[in-house]
């Protein structure tokens, strides 16, 4: 009796634990590494995107993830310096052991996940927009499924904004980009929309500046003598979000100025200053009138003030997390190769006008949407009504139905706009 005792208390434990094993192993949290700029050309938008991965994190943790204890969440600063973020986060793959990372946008820094993250099977995110530049020869950055992006290709960006052009009735188009991938990818896509509509306007002039420049002044007396009747900027790096205002100061402002996909929402508006944000179009990643926006800016307030507003691109990446738990959640599992084929299956939308996702087979987000806001005065929102400015939806458009790769097929031969080149209307 004693030894059946014994065997019947061993078999307890032995079950109990086993139990307790299955309750830890699928409560295990799950790990986010935020690589983002904190510094360096491209500090001036990387906190937007911390900030709006960490108020996702908490409210999720605060839900609860089915199968997952919580999301701890470490980041990063890039330091817009590619050499520095492969250091870093390799330092982090081997010592830290994410389940995911994402964060960095700069086309500059992106070839480091893209290179490494395959090799560690380290499933990446970023919450902006793909540049497709880079993946040309000499071929530095790999495609991979390891990698997946937010939104659309800038070719499609630069596509997109040629339409908005000719819609407008705009006669003559100058092109302030940064001088990068992003900004040759946009001007290559602005430039295919001419090309294959009839030259419907005149492009110049076609002007590239550094990244760590933030006086346009000799930029802006060129577009002055040109007098364009538009102007698309991509992003020009640090002085970005003040070249609108530069531009009307110097009283070269044109009938549109068109800001590119990073300048995003209202958060871009209230750096700029309402003076130098009103009229200003942009290409967005939000319908500013839906409801899910209103309850995003609600909580962003309630987590950093009423007088904040949610910074550039931040909307996406608080898309990004709750996409991530829905990926978990439906993998069930942290194994990587299974959370890839969950993220090529998987959508989620709440604050964007795109969902994330599903994944094409290169990371490129399937059937992403693409809006047009501009600032009107007037503070017509109670989110915002101290601030003399409220956005107000434009159009909203479908970005053409490529892969990446399908992408790079129609631009591996194609020339960049070329500042000293003529693109006259048709």
């Amino acid at each position: 009796m004693k030894r059946g005792l014994i065997y019947l208390v061993a078999l307890v434990l032995v079950v109990g634990l086993a139990g307790s094993y299955v309750v830890l192993a699928e409560e295990e949290p799950i790990r986010i590494l935020a690589t983002v700029a904190l510094s360096g050309v491209a500090g001036n938008i990387g906190p937007g995107y911390d900030k709006a991965m960490r108020l996702a994190i908490e409210e999720i943790n605060a839900a609860g993830i089915d199968g997952f204890s919580k999301i701890e969440y470490k980041v990063i600063d890039t330091e817009t310096d590619p050499a520095k973020l492969r250091q870093k986060l390799l330092r982090e793959i081997q010592t830290w052991h994410p389940d995911v990372a994402g964060g960095t946008a700069l086309e500059t820094t992106i070839r480091v996940p893209c290179e490494l993250c395959p090799q560690y099977k380290l499933p990446y995110f970023v919450g902006g927009h793909l540049s497709m530049t880079k993946y040309l020869p000499p071929g530095e950055v790999p495609l991979t499924p390891w990698v997946a992006y937010y939104g659309y290709s800038d070719f499609f960006a630069g596509q997109l904004a040629g339409q908005f052009f000719e819609e407008m009735g705009v006669k003559k188009v100058a092109l302030l980009a940064g001088d990068y991938d992003w900004g040759y990818s946009n001007g290559i896509g602005l430039k295919y929309y001419w090309e294959t509509h009839g030259q419907p306007f005149e492009i110049s002039p076609v002007i590239y500046v550094p990244l760590d420049k933030t006086d346009y002044s000799t930029e802006i007396q060129l577009i002055k003598q040109e007098q364009p009747d538009a102007v698309f900027i991509p992003y020009t790096g640090a002085g970005w979000m003040s070249a609108a205002t530069q531009m009307k100061d110097a009283g070269a402002a044109p009938r549109i100025i068109l800001y590119g996909t990073t300048y995003s929402n209202m958060g871009g508006a209230k750096v700029t200053g309402a003076y130098g944000a009103e009229g200003i179009y942009t290409l967005s990643d939000h319908d500013p009138t839906t409801n899910g926006w209103r309850v995003y800016v609600r909580a962003w307030k309630d987590a950093y003030g009423e007088q904040s507003y949610p910074e550039t691109y931040s909307n996406n990446y608080y898309q990004a997390i709750y996409w991530l738990k829905e990926v978990f959640e439906k993998a069930g599992t942290k194994d990587p190769d299974v959370i890839i084929k969950t993220m090529q299956e998987t959508s989620f939308q709440n604050v964007c006008i795109s969902p994330m996702g599903p994944m094409g087979p290169d990371g490129e987000n399937l059937g992403a949407e693409a809006a047009v806001i501009q600032f009107l005065p007037g503070a017509a929102s109670d989110l915002d009504p101290s601030f003399g400015l409220h956005p107000v939806l434009v159009r909203t458009y479908s970005t053409p139905d490529l892969t990446s790769r399908a992408v790079l097929d129609v631009i591996k031969d194609y020339p960049k706009l070329e500042p000293r080149e003529d693109y006259p209307a048709g």
